[in-house]
């Protein structure tokens, strides 16, 4: 099965530009052409797209992604390299989630006991 680049940007909530842009860079490989030069997505193009969007929603910079992306080319198992750098990724994910859910509970206290962020207001005396 084919896809448009509409279907692709509804599936995978990128816009045009981005899809194009991912191409250009090499994120994408190149996308094969109908005769008239449209663009026709096939599924592994799709599935890497939504790998991507899943690396880009952790942080991950473009170029830090291109060795993860590269994993998807491979049809055997993670070789010791490439499980290397998915567990350092895995690492840094987990230290992010630790800070993260410090942040969650210094909010959730100060919604439970109704405090703000500064110091102690002085009442005023005069």
């Amino acid at each position: 099965m084919s896809y448009t680049l509409k279907e692709m940007m509804e599936h995978c909530q990128m816009t045009e530009d981005a899809i194009r842009y991912y191409e250009k860079i090499g994120l994408l490989p190149p996308v094969k052409r109908k005769a008239n030069g449209h663009r026709a997505f096939s599924e592994d193009d799709k599935k890497r797209l939504l790998f991507i969007r899943c690396l880009k929603k952790t942080g991950m910079s473009l170029e830090e992604m291109k060795p993860f992306l590269s994993l998807q080319e491979q049809t055997d198992r993670l070789d010791d390299h490439q499980r290397a750098l998915l567990k350092n990724y895995q690492d840094k994910l987990k230290q992010k989630q630790k800070e993260l859910q410090t942040i969650w509970e210094l909010i959730e206290e100060k919604l439970e006991s109704g405090e703000g962020f500064g110091p102690p207001q002085q009442k005023n005396r005069y």
